[in-house]
């Protein structure tokens, strides 16, 4: 019977999934459930030596567990959920009801990470619910801004694998690399550097030239493109 109820609430699940250009708009149906009842929706046991040979670097956003919400592809919300997002194959762990480490199973389209000391919120949307023409890779992107023009980052992580001297098995390192991407006029493309923005939003080109010019943004850091990018949006506010 158990398998039943499983297979029942993994069937909406899978059709949403197949269905990768429609995207829900949860904000009209406002659905919000408590974790208890994510519990029910299914996942499987995260294996204790998925990473066990890893010496450094991480495959997740944040080492820590982190209190979060998510909102499925059938519009259904849940909150207060104790949430690690893995940037290797891109599975959301969570904490089940008795603190088991579980991945999810479900299509999920978008996931909001809570840093508890802070009080900062980290958005992310999977590339499958991204609206937009383009190369769009597999995966999770941080949404940076949003707006007349959307801010994303995406941060791919490898595994390196070597074998030192006198050891029989392999290490493994996980090396990150961040990238930018600009979701403009229903068009999404990557952003090689941040003197580049100025050229894909022409209609503000000499503006945004001398904002950079006169905030000395380099580009090598978030913030950079963050502060770029607001400013930009800034212009078409009523």
């Amino acid at each position: 019977m158990k398998r039943l109820l499983s297979l029942l609430f993994f069937l909406p699940a899978l059709a949403g999934w197949c269905q990768q250009t429609k995207v829900i708009d949860v904000g009209k149906e406002d659905v919000r459930i408590t974790a208890s009842q994510f519990y029910t929706v299914g996942g499987e046991p995260m294996s204790s030596t998925k990473y066990v040979r890893v010496v450094s670097g991480t495959p997740y956003f944040n080492e820590a567990w982190m209190k979060g919400s998510l909102d499925l592809s059938d519009g259904h919300g849940y909150e207060n959920l104790w949430l690690k997002l893995d940037l290797i194959d891109n599975s959301l762990l969570y904490l089940d009801a008795e603190g088991k480490e579980m991945i999810a199973t479900s299509i999920i389209k978008n996931v909001t990470l809570i840093d508890s000391v802070s009080g900062r919120k980290y958005e992310f949307v999977h590339s499958s619910f991204i609206n937009g023409t383009g190369k769009i890779a597999w995966g999770w992107y941080q949404v940076m801004v949003s707006g007349g023009v959307t801010l994303y980052k995406h941060a791919a992580k490898i595994i390196n694998e070597t074998k030192p001297y006198g050891l029989a098995t392999y290490e493994q390192s996980i090396v990150t690399t961040n990238s930018y991407f600009l979701l403009a006029d229903s068009v999404f493309s990557p952003i090689k550097k941040i003197t580049a923005l100025p050229h894909m939003l022409k209609n503000k080109k000499d503006e945004l030239d001398q904002y950079i010019s006169s905030k000395n943004l380099s580009g090598r850091s978030d913030a950079d493109y963050a502060t770029l990018i607001t400013y930009y949006n800034s212009f078409f506010l009523k």
